[in-house]
């Protein structure tokens, strides 16, 4: 994180948070009117999982999928529904050219960060996702009277996001009676919406 200059990180947000967020909220007027439209917000699998040498890019894609869950629960009542797309590796510019490099590499962060670099980089061009495929899933979730509120796409990001999953649950679980005992003594839980 410290080898990206301050604008990069904004950038990484302009693309792929805000350009999202604004692109939605200048089509739902029309969907409100009409009482019905489906809303694709293309994550990634990096918008769950964040790891070291993608972490401008996975806040932005965090930010998003929050921002897609607090909007599928504003829009469903009108007749819109939201899918979070979240994709693993699939054959695009990604580790390619258009993937943004650090500005300032720092030798200490090497050994993290450049087998990460050696597999977006020396991927390109051979990763196992169908770009088009994925195209006819994302058509296919729009046509389903049942779409998904999460459509993952990929071995990989299956794979991964299963290990990371049952991590975090450990880690949770851990924790977990000393996380609830910071309640006041005589307090009562009180679910958001009554």
């Amino acid at each position: 994180m410290e080898e990206f200059a301050p604008q990069q990180l904004r950038e990484q947000l302009e693309l792929n948070f805000f350009a999202a967020a604004e692109l939605t909220r200048s089509v739902l007027p029309a969907m409100r009117a009409q009482g019905s439209g489906h809303i694709l917000n293309l994550t990634s699998i990096g918008g769950l999982v964040s790891i070291g040498g993608f972490g401008a890019y996975c806040a932005a894609k965090f930010a998003l999928e929050g921002w897609s869950d607090a909007l599928r629960d504003e829009v469903a009542p009108l007749g819109i529904r939201v899918t979070i797309v979240e994709p693993g590796a699939f054959r695009t510019e990604f580790a390619g050219d258009a993937n943004m490099r650090p500005a300032h590499p720092i030798d200490a962060y090497r050994p993290v960060i450049a087998p990460v670099e050696d597999y977006l980089y020396g991927s390109a061009g051979t990763q196992m996702g169908d770009p088009a495929k994925a195209a006819a899933l994302m058509v296919e979730a729009v046509e389903s009277s049942t779409p998904p509120s999460r459509l993952m796409m990929g071995a990989d990001a299956y794979g991964l996001w299963e290990q990371v999953l049952a991590a975090r649950q450990a880690d949770l679980a851990s924790w977990r009676e000393r996380g609830i005992a910071t309640a006041f003594d005589d307090a009562e839980l009180v679910s958001i919406g009554g």
